[in-house]
């Protein structure tokens, strides 16, 4: 398999931190996006890393290695990830499992639950069909469930590889509001699908939508108005236009360039464009 990149939790950071400096409305809805997107995004790194052993940012335990129905080699330590791998089957299985109580990872983020990844396929084939489905899963004491689903669409026009991604999900925040959350996406692999042992020559557009509602009321839409680039060699989007439109609150548009990895990007609300870097 192969790690997927995301627009909206970029999109999300970006707009928390505008919403913060310009302190427009202290609307939430970036804030909330990054985190149920992150969540996601991490999904799909982690089961990627499982594979290979190599979860240095994901863990700070040991990592143990088992097959299904067999016992782990060695007992369950607090913050060592069990890992069960099932290859055998036609549809694969991946299965990290941090246990009942809250693990310290290398990245920050405290986690427990499992993550469930199921695979028909190689990440390549055409048709392979990759969804992750989390079970009593928290991401600082976010809980998150759902599934989010790839799917290897072929090549398109351009003949590039291009997946579908399908986020049906839900997060209980520790507020203890429920975000439903949905999101669809078209991810096309416009460069460096020829070389794949190269990430950093990887050049990705990507389009969509995502909308959430609250429990407590309201919500918010983004849209994708042109597609974002991304490029791996690059530490920010280069390309794209996104709206991000909380309930009763004006858009923010952002825009990130022409394509040149410069570091600039501007944000229009009201009418009035700011100009930013990262």
């Amino acid at each position: 398999m192969k790690k997927l990149v995301l627009f909206s939790a970029v999109a999300a950071s970006l707009f928390n931190l505008v919403s913060c400096k310009k302190k427009w409305d202290n609307d939430q809805s970036a804030l909330v996006n990054l985190k149920i997107e992150n969540a996601f995004d991490e999904m799909t790194n982690i089961s990627d890393q499982a594979i290979t052993g190599n979860m240095v940012y994901y863990k700070s335990g040991e990592i143990i290695y088992t097959k299904p129905g067999d016992k782990p080699a060695m007992p369950k330590t607090p913050c060592s990830v069990i890992i069960t791998l099932d290859t055998i089957n036609s549809l694969k299985t991946i299965t990290v499992d941090y246990g009942t109580t809250n693990c310290d990872c290398n990245d920050g983020k405290t986690r427990r639950g499992k993550i469930i990844t199921t695979y028909t396929g190689a990440y390549l084939a055409t048709g392979t069909v990759i969804t992750h489905t989390p079970l009593d899963y928290y991401v600082n004491d976010i809980k998150i469930e759902g599934t989010k689903t790839v799917t290897n669409m072929g090549s398109n026009n351009n003949s590039q590889p291009y997946f579908n991604v399908q986020i049906d999900g839900q997060a209980t925040l520790t507020s203890g509001t429920i975000v439903d959350y949905t999101s669809t996406r078209v991810r096309s692999w416009i460069s460096g699908y020829s070389t794949p042992l190269n990430r950093m020559d990887d050049v990705y557009d990507i389009s969509g939508n995502a909308t959430a509602a609250y429990s407590t009321g309201g919500g918010y839409t983004a849209n994708a108005t042109s597609p974002v680039r991304i490029q791996i060699g690059c530490g920010f989007p280069t390309k794209g236009i996104i709206e991000l439109t909380p309930t009763n609150k004006p858009t923010r548009t952002i825009n990130y360039g022409d394509g040149n990895c410069d570091a600039q990007f501007t944000v229009t609300v009201n009418g009035t464009t700011y100009d930013f870097s990262w």
